[in-house]
């Protein structure tokens, strides 16, 4: 979410009516968010259930608190009941329940799926999942012999 809010600066952001939004991305794209249903054009907000970056420009243009948007799932007290009750160990191993390993044809056998490898070569690099932040940027070079920032030894102007 602190990703989405970063990245949700610069949008032009129109009323429609109470609670819905015209959201203009800076290359042209439009979503429309309605922050009463907690749905957006770009189906992010739906599939994570936490504001996308237009929904979150949204709520910081007509002032509505973003906190209040991310479903109830993840707040502080589904947290605190999921983990309310303890997990116990097994301690003893006669305890497991086992399938049988008879030779009957009840017993489904399960398999690996057969996997192909895809034509061509391949990825240089992983498809980053919907919502997943893709951070960094362009690392700069430093100099190993001056430590100066925007070259690298092979072109440093600095004497020897």
């Amino acid at each position: 979410m602190t990703a989405n809010f970063e990245n949700s600066g610069g949008f032009s952001v129109s009323l429609v009516e109470t609670g819905e939004y015209e959201v203009k991305e800076r290359d042209g794209d439009m979503y429309h968010v309605s922050l009463n249903t907690k749905t957006c054009t770009c189906y992010e907000f739906q599939t994570l259930m936490i504001p996308c970056t237009h929904a979150i420009a949204a709520a910081t243009r007509y002032k509505v608190p973003v906190e209040t948007l991310a479903c109830e799932y993840y707040s502080l007290a589904y947290y605190r009941e999921a983990y309310s009750i303890p997990i116990n160990p097994v301690v003893e191993i006669e305890n497991v329940e086992t399938l049988a390993s008879d030779a009957s044809d009840n017993v489904v056998k399960i398999h690996p799926p057969t996997t192909r490898r895809p034509p061509g070569r391949p990825r240089k690099s992983r498809i980053q999942s919907r919502g997943e932040y893709e951070g960094g940027g362009k690392r700069n070079t430093k100099c190993g012999r001056c430590k100066g920032l925007g070259h690298n030894r092979a072109t440093c102007k600095m004497p020897i």
